[in-house]
């Protein structure tokens, strides 16, 4: 068999393929930059203090904040929005938005409205899931960061990650 008829046809395949033709992209808000944190996030005390404001919101809301090599943010993505004491998502999700800002690095966010930032069994197992997945990729988790009533509890201090 030479080596010519075992290599792919790119203009076979297009005069035979029949299935849906699709091109992703990331949309971003007209003024995004002006949200965006300028700082550099060094330490889960960081990150607790700059989305410190979730501990007014009465739902879960699960944040993805994605940071380039030097953990400059480059965009920040509110995932779901869940009820009091829960969320639900799609690790997909995360991963689409994180492969499509280009991003080194992961951070993802969410708060406990009951004030108490302690993480559910839940929580942890979602933060090892994602991570096992990020871990197949050249994109690192850097932390999960819960945040509660005046105080957060990130799961890499604590050894989770």
């Amino acid at each position: 068999m030479d080596q010519k008829s075992n290599s792919f046809n790119l203009d076979l395949f297009r005069t035979t393929y029949r299935g849906p033709t699709v091109r992703v992209k990331l949309a971003v808000m007209e003024d995004a930059d002006q949200y965006l944190p300028t700082a550099r996030f060094k330490s889960s005390a960081q990150v607790g203090e700059y989305f410190s404001p979730l501990q007014e919101e009465p739902r879960e809301i699960l944040i993805a904040l994605h940071l380039d090599n030097k953990h400059h943010a480059i965009s920040i993505e509110e995932v779901s929005k869940g009820i009091l004491d829960s969320t639900l998502f799609d690790p997909k999700t995360i991963l689409q938005s994180t492969i499509l800002a280009n991003a080194a690095s992961l951070i993802v966010i969410h708060n406990h409205p009951s004030g108490d930032p302690a993480p559910s069994p839940q929580d942890i197992q979602v933060t090892k899931n994602l991570k096992t997945l990020m871990d197949m990729l050249p994109i690192r988790l850097l932390d999960h960061v819960i945040i509660g009533r005046n105080r957060y509890f990130s799961l890499a201090d604590a050894g989770y990650l």
